[in-house]
Order: structure tokens, then C-alpha cells, then sequence
């Protein structure tokens, strides 16, 4: 935002954001959010995305309107929206055709050319509609003083995460789970690492401590003070990649979750490091896990384009420029 109004001094530049999983209240407090959504929109001649927004593809729009769908995940690991309708945690098809799920998009971002068929196929638009370009986040990742003074920040916080062990843990969110991090935290304590438990804000247990403890700051935030991070199925994977962070995978429920939601990439074979089905043979990857055999780096290369003498923020802004440029005077 900071950029866009630096090369737009004259757009007025707005956020609208909300999160509704985490109460009753939340969710029906969203009706009025789509109502100021919709005004917004009304009075906009460029729109940009990180989710699904139901007033953008419901509504029919003024001509001169551009929308971009920048989705929130960096790469694509998990099938997800049209690739798994009406399979596992899919959405029905019948109420996607109904709520025209992704529809009136002008152009969907993916981090590579790799991952563009299976972001196209996610999306339901034709693959022209796909531009290669990676998420603003990579930007901070990979600057140096953004991320030492976040974690300066962070340390003055909780000054325990000052040692050398940090294991940030961040899983995917899988419907109808819930999080205790008790043993997780108790197990990598005894071989000398220290837990940043970072689950999904709707799968932490309210008497959790060890998950409510860090609940104040983003996981992204936590990836300035981790040494490893630990996932099960999550796109964190790739941030991890970009930073240069050693990623360990742990997914005790591997077979059942291809069967219920399944992957673009074959996940076994392609993923860094092996699997590890039981917290001992999680732990015993920590102590072995190093950046040194390259599997990471080439992995993120492979799904994550960073590009080079300038910024995907400024890729993201040129896209926003070619789109407003192309447009009908409104």
C-alpha cells in the first residue's frame, strides 16, 4: 500500500479487511463488511484480492472495473476451490456455481510458471488469465534489516526465544481438528528446542498456553526468530524457503489427507527432506536437517519466483498499471 500511493499520489488507496472464523459475532458482523465492500467497489477502478469476496463475483460491475486475485497462499502445495468440488473439505459444486466462486477476475497471480495450470484449474479461468508473479511478502523475506528488526522486536517480547533452537510450528488448518501443542512442546523441550506453537487461530484450544502465548503476532512475523520450521501440508513452506529457514515435514496422516484433499505437486517425491510420521522421528530430522544439500532452495526456486534488479511488489504494481491503462475511461 505504501508503494501504490508513492506511484498513485492521486488514487485514494483502501484496505478493507476482516476475519470472521474466530466468533459467532465475527461472522455476522461480515453481512455489514460486504455491505461496505460493495461501496467501495462501486466507487473503485481497481480492486485486489488475497481470498475469495462475494460481492466482486456475484455482482455484475462497471465496465472500467478491474479486479486482481492475488490469493493468500505463496505457491500452491494443497488442491483447493474448483480443483475439489464437492470432494473432502471441498466446496459444494452446486452453491460454487451459485455464488460464481472466482468469478470477474482480470488476472490471477502464480509464484511460477510451474504452478500456473493447477492455480488456473483452482480458479476456473482460462490459463492466459495467469501472470507469474510472486506475493509482496517475498520483498520482506529476503530483507535483511526488515527481518532483524522483527526479530529484535519479537525478542524484546518474549525474551525466550533469544537461544539459537527456535522450531516454529505451523500447520495447515484441517477442518474438525483442534490443537494441543502439550505434547509437541514437551517432547522437542526434552531435545533442547524451544516450541513457537502456531496453528490455525480456529484450531487453538482456549486452555492451550502454549498455543495462546504467540497468538498476539503472525506466523509470518515468527519466521524472523525461527532456526526450523515444522509443518504438516502448509504453503508456510515456502516462505521458509525464501528466508532460507531448514524445513522439517510432519504428517502423521499423510494417506488420509491425499484421499480427502489431496495435492498438485506429487508431495512425497518433490518435498524436501523425508516425512515423518511420529514426533521421534521429527525430532531426529531437526537434528540432522541442514540448507547445505540444496533440496529447499531448489524447491522454492522451482515454485517460487523471486525476481532479480527489482521487487514483486513492483511487478505487482506494473500488473495494476497495464490493467488501469487498458481500461475503459469510467
Amino acid at each position: 500500500m505504501e508503494e501504490l500511493r508513492r506511484q498513485f499520489p492521486d488514487w485514494k488507496i483502501d484496505a478493507l479487511c476482516y476475519e470472521f472464523h474466530s466468533s459467532t459475532r465475527k461472522k455476522l458482523g461480515y453481512v455489514w463488511h460486504v455491505v461496505t465492500q460493495m461501496v467501495h467497489i462501486s466507487r473503485s477502478r481497481l480492486v485486489v484480492l488475497d481470498t475469495y469476496c462475494i460481492p466482486v463475483s456475484v455482482l455484475k460491475h462497471k465496465e472500467s472495473l478491474r479486479v486482481i486475485q492475488m490469493w493468500h497462499a505463496l505457491g500452491n502445495l494443497k488442491k483447493f476451490g474448483y480443483s475439489i468440488l464437492d470432494v473432502g473439505e471441498g466446496a459444494s459444486s452446486g452453491i460454487a456455481r451459485t455464488m460464481h466462486m472466482h468469478a470477474n477476475y482480470d488476472a490471477v497471480l502464480t509464484s511460477s510458471l510451474a504452478s500456473a495450470p493447477s492455480f488456473a484449474q483452482a480458479f476456473d479461468v482460462p490459463l492466459s488469465t495467469m501472470r507469474v508473479i510472486s506475493l509482496p511478502r517475498t520483498d520482506v523475506l529476503r530483507d535483511a534489516d526488515y527481518m532483524a528488526t522483527t526479530k529484535a522486536r519479537l525478542i524484546a517480547e518474549y525474551p525466550e526465544l533469544s537461544g539459537s533452537k527456535n522450531v516454529l510450528f505451523a500447520p495447515t488448518f484441517q477442518k474438525g481438528t483442534q490443537f494441543v501443542s502439550a505434547q509437541l512442546s514437551e517432547t522437542l523441550s526434552r531435545a533442547g528446542y524451544h516450541l513457537i506453537a502456531k496453528p490455525h487461530p480456529v484450531a487453538v484450544a482456549q486452555d492451550d498456553a502454549e498455543a495462546q502465548r504467540y497468538r498476539a503476532h503472525s506466523t509470518f512475523e515468527f519466521l524472523s526468530v525461527a532456526n526450523y520450521v515444522v509443518t504438516d501440508y502448509s504453503s508456510i513452506i515456502f516462505e521458509a524457503g525464501v528466508a532460507g529457514i531448514p524445513v522439517t515435514i510432519f504428517a502423521p496422516n499423510f494417506e488420509q489427507y491425499v484421499k480427502e484433499r489431496d495435492f498438485y505437486i506429487d508431495f512425497a517425491a518433490e518435498i524436501p527432506g523425508t516425512i515423518t510420521r511420529t514426533l521421534s522421528q521429527m525430532v531426529e530430522q531437526l537434528d540432522s536437517v541442514s540448507l547445505a544439500d540444496g533440496e529447499l532452495e531448489a524447491f522454492t526456486r522451482k515454485y517460487v519466483n523471486l525476481p532479480t534488479g527489482h521487487t514483486s511488489t513492483q511487478e505487482l504494481i506494473d500488473l495494476c498499471k497495464e490493467l488501469i491503462a487498458n481500461a475503459p475511461t469510467p
